[in-house]
């Protein structure tokens, strides 16, 4: 190699010499600066090391995943956190954050119902964005709105949601609780995740591509997951009674059929078979990778 160089140099004469050092001199500034920048100033060197602007997470051990996991819960804090330096879009009201509170319920009749509900509109002026906030809309602003209405014993109903942007991806996570009178609590939870730049859906293949990882591996990984909850779901039952037993057999739990996800600020993606989505239950797996 070393030898090649000298060659190459050797041949170099005249003006094609000193060009030669002024374009190595100046590669060597440009590396020298993007390293200073990445080190010092680039806020995302942590999860984004190639600074490709899709911060993917560093890699965690297995006990750091599981306090993640438990950890679930205090995501919901009606806010969006965002990871990304340039975050450029159309909004529909340009002092708003990208995903605000846009439906407030705090109402409560001590003979039938109690509504704490705070609903997300997504602050952005386009076509599928719209069709987001319809289905939000849809979902749990006439959830709320019907069990103010009820008059057949006590329903409690909350909804709280979070948002991230990484990169150019915006996910959006809605979680309901509704406790009917006589009824098990049942637990929902909802995802939406939209392409900024792009004006689309992310799917989970897209994730998954974006996370450097294979279709292959994440279906392991849920595979492990939901086996592993299946069998300390077992344990819990035999001391303290039946729970919700999850069919392993069930083709939900394939990544193709998987629709309830959503990528963090930190960048991972984390998958949630929320099993109140079709029962009555609270009980959910969470994946993440």
């Amino acid at each position: 190699m070393k030898r090649a160089i000298r060659r190459l140099v050797g041949s170099l004469t005249g003006p094609k010499k000193y060009l030669f050092f002024v374009v190595l001199i100046l590669v060597c500034i440009v590396a020298l600066c993007l390293g200073i920048y990445a080190q010092f100033f680039y806020k995302y060197s942590d999860t984004d090391v190639l600074m490709l602007g899709i911060n993917i997470g560093s890699k965690k051990t297995a006990e750091e995943i599981d306090i993640l996991k438990s950890n679930f819960n205090n995501l919901f804090t009606n806010t969006i956190i965002i990871n990304s330096e340039n975050v450029r879009t159309d909004k529909m009201e340009p002092s708003k954050e990208l995903v605000y509170t846009g439906y407030n319920f705090a109402d409560e009749d001590e003979n039938y119902f109690t509504v704490n509900a705070q609903i997300p509109i997504l602050n952005i002026n386009h076509e599928k964005a719209k069709a987001i906030n319809a289905d939000i809309k849809s979902e749990f602003y006439d959830k709320a709105n019907s069990v103010m209405r009820k008059k057949d014993g006590k329903t409690i109903y909350t909804v709280t949601y979070a948002s991230f942007v990484n990169g150019n991806v915006l996910s959006i996570v809605v979680k309901s609780s509704l406790k009917e009178e006589g009824k098990a609590e049942k637990v929902t939870v909802k995802t939406y995740n939209y392409s900024i730049a792009d004006n689309q859906m992310v799917t989970l293949a897209d994730l998954i591509r974006e996370k450097e990882t294979t279709t292959e591996a994440v279906q392991t990984t849920i595979t492990n997951d939901v086996k592993k909850a299946y069998t300390n779901a077992k344990i819990i039952a035999d001391q303290y009674g039946t729970l919700y037993e999850r069919d392993l057999s069930s083709d939900m739990y394939k990544v193709e059929n998987t629709t309830t996800y959503f990528l963090t600020q930190d960048g991972y993606v984390y998958i949630v078979y929320a099993y109140g989505n079709s029962d009555y239950t609270n009980e959910m797996d969470i994946i993440i990778f």
